[in-house]
């Protein structure tokens, strides 16, 4: 290949890279924890080490923690002090530097002397449908980032757990006026259009989060796939896509691409029907 030739190829390349063209799938990160007695020595203090996570082609971004009592913490180290001696379950949430999500969980028996042992790991799952092999992002036509979050009953929930459904993902809070005041739209998209395999996935952003799910079940709306923030100082799932004021919804795909991004008044037949 002589200079030229080399020249017009290396630039092609970034041009095919830029836009897309040669853009290859980011792997997910790996979830693993260790757990040891804390610092204090008391039966109930907890030390998560979660610094063995990793990316083969990035970065960690961050690390979500669900202690099973409620509370919930960030970083790749915790201690963490439990009400009581009792048994509860972990889940480890990393994000990747693409917006990728892994899951690792483990139960503990603060009731048993507390040794370290072998790391909870991933959970790996086959997704239903291939994601498409475009760009990760949260602008039209990227691929939606992946997360994992607990719903109402701590059973975690995925993002690609919907790969093959269209899903109308929206962000909002029950101390908001407005997004209180968009549910009633929400569940008519829902009631409209779910046997054509739309799936109304909320993500709960206020910190008062139980406020929230007794709002949702008291209203009737219980056909929405809930989820809340792990960690509701830093909101990283909001922050992960973008989101600066709420309500705020997305639109999906079938192959978690996204092809809607605004406020849920936006959001009307002629967008929702072609992706159906």
């Amino acid at each position: 290949m002589n200079r030229l030739t080399a020249k017009a190829f290396l630039v092609l390349a970034c041009v095919l890279l830029h836009s897309g063209g040669l853009a290859t799938a980011n792997t997910a990160p790996v979830a693993t924890f260790d757990v040891r007695p804390g610092r204090d020595g008391s039966s109930t203090s907890v030390l998560f080490d979660a610094s063995a996570s990793h990316d083969a082609d990035g970065a960690v971004a961050s690390y979500q923690w669900a202690f099973g009592d409620g509370t919930t913490g960030s970083g790749p180290t915790k201690e963490h002090t439990y009400p009581s001696a009792s048994t509860y379950t972990v889940t480890l949430v990393v994000t990747d530097n693409d917006g990728a999500s892994r899951i690792a969980s483990r139960t503990i028996d603060l009731g048993q002397p507390l040794t370290s042992s072998t790391p909870a790991q991933s959970e790996t799952r086959p997704p239903a449908v291939a994601a498409a092999r475009v760009p990760i992002g949260t602008y039209i036509g990227a691929r939606a980032p992946d997360f994992a979050l607990p719903d109402p009953k701590g059973q975690t929930v995925r993002l690609s757990d919907f790969l093959g459904q269209v899903v109308l993902l929206e962000f909002w809070s029950s101390g908001c006026n407005a997004c209180v005041s968009s549910l009633p739209y929400l569940e008519s998209l829902r009631q409209t259009y779910a046997e054509r395999g739309l799936v109304v996935l909320d993500v709960i952003t206020n910190s008062d989060y139980w406020e929230a799910e007794r709002l949702l079940e008291t209203s009737g709306y219980d056909g929405f796939v809930t989820v809340r923030e792990v960690d509701f100082a830093s909101k990283p799932t909001r922050a992960m896509y973008g989101v600066t004021r709420i309500p705020h919804a997305f639109l999906i795909d079938r192959t978690g691409v996204i092809r809607f991004s605004g406020h849920l008044t936006y959001l009307q037949r002629d967008i929702i029907v072609p992706w159906l």
